[in-house]
């Protein structure tokens, strides 16, 4: 049991072991500008136009509204646009089923905020979900309804998910081919007591690491897929991330599994963080070339697919931050 507990809890941990935010390569184009000149090519940063919905944000396995693989400064940044914004805080590791469930409650608190505020539109919200937070939104919407009894697909307009792993990520089916049933109690209570370091009592007695990989394994992740269908009348729309720790630069295999839509800058990768590349030989070893170091592309796509963004699975959603102690 040593060597998969010892992998497991290596999985549990990368968010708080990551040292710093994907860099820019070392490798430079030759005669390209300095950082400085760079940014200020880039102008200022967009703004954007308040949704006239709320705006819940819903983080993955492994994640709260506060540790390591949280949205980092991002419910801040969209309030400043004029936004009503919920950041969920939902078991980090559990299963779809129970995650969902609480997931439920953030947009039933989003619309209450919503009917506060003076032109906020509180018939429905905009769910942005990362990760396995994108697959417990499309559970929500196919198969929960509120106190009241009306269905969340009558009250969330659309599902916007970043690099969720739709098609399951292989690192899950290894962790769970590795682990025996009988050590799941101790991995539980392990993972339970690192949970409390981040969340509260109450989410993290909920935790069952079975559970939360197998939603997000490759074999669970098709009957999933058959059993949760879209709803007609929510918007699905997609985003996934693509990372390197060696090539600075983007490759043709890459774009091509983009669909060509990259948004980069003079075609730069994002560095890949050390934890992330030892876990990314999984995704690797799977045949998936094009991958954020945790989800593939190919994985990522559901829905409107808009393209790819320089990014691995921390960079997404601002992490690791260097400005607070993690």
């Amino acid at each position: 049991m040593k060597k998969p507990l010892g992998m497991l809890l290596a999985l549990l941990a990368a968010g708080a072991m990551a040292l710093g935010c994907a860099q820019e390569s070392a490798e430079e184009d030759e005669g390209a500008e300095s950082s400085e000149d760079e940014l200020a090519q880039l102008g200022p940063e967009p703004r954007g136009t308040a949704s006239r919905h709320a705006i819940v944000l819903a983080h993955g396995f492994n994640g709260s509204d506060s540790n390591g693989w949280s949205f980092y400064k991002v419910e801040a940044a969209l309030e400043r646009d004029g936004h009503v914004v919920k950041e969920a805080n939902v078991q980090p590791y559990a299963g779809i089923e129970t995650r969902s469930v609480e997931l439920a409650k953030y947009v039933d608190l989003a619309i209450e905020e919503c009917k506060a505020k003076q032109g906020c539109d509180a018939s429905k919200v905009h769910i942005i979900a990362h990760s396995m937070g994108g697959l417990d939104s499309r559970y929500l919407v196919a198969k929960l309804k509120n106190a009241n009894g009306v269905p969340y697909n009558k009250l969330v307009a659309s599902v916007t998910t970043i690099s969720s792993p739709h098609r399951g990520t292989p690192i899950a089916d290894k962790l769970l081919a590795l682990t025996p049933g009988q050590a799941d109690p101790l991995i539980d209570a392990l993972a339970g007591l690192w949970a409390r370091t981040f969340t509260t009592r109450e989410l993290a007695n909920d935790t069952s690491i079975r559970d939360a990989l197998s939603s997000i394994s490759v074999a669970k992740t098709g009957a999933f897929n058959a059993e949760i269908e879209d709803d007609p009348g929510v918007f699905y729309q997609s985003w996934a991330g693509i990372s390197s720790f060696v090539d600075p630069h983007i490759d043709q295999y890459e774009i091509d599994q983009c669909d060509g839509k990259v948004e980069a800058y003079k075609n730069r990768h994002d560095q890949m963080t050390n934890p992330q590349l030892q876990i990314s030989a999984f995704v690797v070893g799977a045949g998936q070339k094009a991958h954020d170091g945790l989800v593939s592309v190919e994985s990522s796509k559901w829905g409107q697919f808009n393209g790819c963004i320089p990014a691995d699975h921390l960079d997404e959603v601002g992490q690791p931050s260097h400005d607070r102690a993690n």
